[in-house]
């Protein structure tokens, strides 16, 4: 019996013990875990544009219309004897371009077209997304054409009216009209409001002359087909017949609107300004 007492004594010590352990153990403080900290590495710089097409960045106002002889448009206008003028920021910039606009154009009924708010952010972004899809209508810088788009022909085969052609005609006349080398020299006056416009788009390495460079020679491949142009109407608005033409951007639809006629006069003047983009003296 005694050794039994013994037993059952010697039993409770070590599960005392056990218990006092586990105890301890449990209200140990744990070991910090002291994780490395790596230094912040500095930020990427913005690296500068590769410009093929550069402009000349100047601080001089642009000149008069009357300063440029239209008759030769191959003479470039002289700057030196003008003040020099400093560019406010480019959300500041609509007076100064609407007085620019207003010496280019001259005629206040074309100049109506224009939507002259935000004119220089508005005419970025539009000419940068003339290679999409879609146009943001909401920040074109030109008034859409009045009217509706005319179709004729047939319900079996409608195709564009060449009434609908009328609609245009007015912006082939502003295009006309206008005095390329002033129209180059307010462009290259204005340029770096341009670049700040097309920056604040997220493109901070990339050069806007050059993407209007490649977007014009993106609209003079468009195609070239012969009036009238067969459409199809699959559901409320009307496409174009042929698929390879429903494909087209949005630029490239816009000179299919306008007819055969005016679209080989907008190639010309296209052409023009291409040549003169890529040949400006910085």
């Amino acid at each position: 019996m005694k050794k039994l007492n013994l037993l059952i004594f010697v039993l409770l010590v070590l599960i005392c013990a056990l218990g006092f352990s586990v105890y301890l153990q449990n209200r140990a403080v744990p070991e910090q875990v002291i994780e490395e900290v790596k230094p912040a590495l500095p930020p990427e710089p913005v690296k500068k544009p590769i410009v093929h097409y550069p402009v000349a960045e100047s601080d001089a106002p642009a000149p008069p219309a009357e300063s440029i002889k239209k008759s030769d448009e191959t003479t470039q206008p002289s700057t030196e004897s003008a003040p020099p003028e400093t560019l406010p920021p480019v959300q500041e910039s609509d007076p100064s371009i609407q007085a620019a606009l207003a010496d280019l154009i001259g005629n206040k009924a074309i100049i109506g077209l224009l939507h002259i708010d935000n004119f220089i952010q508005k005419f970025v972004a539009t000419v940068d997304n003339l290679p999409e899809k879609k146009l943001p209508r909401a920040h074109l810088p030109i008034i859409p054409p009045k009217g509706k788009f005319l179709v004729s022909g047939t319900i079996e085969e409608p195709q564009i009216s060449d009434r609908n052609y009328k609609r245009y005609g007015i912006y082939l006349n502003l295009m006309k009209s206008l005095d390329q080398s002033l129209a180059l020299n307010i462009y290259s006056h204005f340029y770096p409001l341009f670049q700040s416009a097309y920056e604040q788009l997220g493109y901070k390495n990339a050069y806007f002359n050059d993407r209007l460079v490649y977007v014009i020679e993106h609209l003079l491949e468009t195609p070239n087909p012969p009036d009238p142009i067969l459409l199809r109407q699959p559901a409320v608005l009307y496409e174009y017949a042929d698929g390879g033409l429903e494909n087209l951007s949005a630029g490239q639809k816009i000179l299919l609107r306008i007819g055969q006629e005016q679209r080989m006069e907008m190639f010309k003047i296209l052409e023009s300004y291409r040549d003169r983009l890529t040949s400006l003296k910085p």
